[in-house]
This record gives C-alpha cells, structure tokens and sequence, in this order.
C-alpha cells in the first residue's frame, strides 16, 4: 500500500521543443524533484510517444547538481527550448521510488503549478540555479 505523507514539494517539469518548429509538439518531458530523505535529485522523463515510436518512460538520480545538468543538456538538445513549469505537489509518496513518471504526469495540473516559463533557452547557469533551489527550497508542514 502507497503511502501518502510527504509535505508540499516543489517538481520542476522540464519540456524540449524544437526551436524551428511551427507545430508545439512536445519532444521531450522531464520531471525533477529532489529527494530529502535520500538527498539526491530524481528524474523521471519520456520522449514523446508515437505509434512509430513507442518510447518508454525513464528514472534516473543524482547527487551532484552539476552532473545533473550535464545529464539534462545531453537529452535536451542546445539549439531547442523548453517549457519550465514548477509545481507544489502535496500528495507524492513517501517513497521516491513510488513517484513514477505517470504519475506526477497524472497530476501536472495547474492546480499544483507555481509558475512557468515558455520558450526557454536552457543554458547551464540557469538550469543550476534552478536545480539548487529544488533542493533548498522545501516545506516540512503538512
């Protein structure tokens, strides 16, 4: 059984389109939140689904933001954008092991969102700086 007791915590969803593109087809969608308990990063993403390509979801974790970043600027390709949206999840798992992909895409609602920003270029500064603030910015009241 699932349990669901973990406080407010700030998810940091990450989408690459292509710069180019006229269409707003989505390539790539990353999810990150950092682990508390376990003090590391935790990344579940998924390249867009297809018919033709029936990409699988992902997870990955980190302890180091900076080889974080340099995983996230390796799937995210330099000349693309992203979409940044921060959301306040109060309802993930206890267990980071139980927070999958489908999962926190079941709930990204605006409901849970706190800000977003479209048309990003992702360079290394500010995915850092986003980064640290997942993992210094956090709520322990219920």
């Amino acid at each position: 059984m699932t349990e669901f007791a973990v406080p407010d915590c700030l998810v940091l969803k990450l989408e690459e389109r292509e710069r180019e593109s006229d269409t707003k087809e989505i390539d790539t969608t990353v999810y990150i939140f950092y682990d508390k308990k376990e003090h590391n990063y935790v990344v579940r993403g998924q390249r867009r689904w297809t018919p033709k390509h029936q990409s699988c979801s992902y997870s990955f974790i980190s302890e180091d933001v900076h080889d974080l970043a340099d995983f996230l600027q390796y799937i995210i390709s330099h000349d693309n954008i992203v979409n940044e949206v921060l959301f306040n999840y109060d309802n993930l798992p206890v267990d980071s092991n139980d927070i999958t992909y489908e999962f926190l895409k079941q709930y990204d609602h605006d409901d849970y969102e706190i800000s977003g920003y479209n048309n990003v270029k992702l360079t290394t500064k500010r995915l850092v700086k986003n980064l640290r603030m997942l993992r210094n910015v956090f709520n322990y009241f219920n």
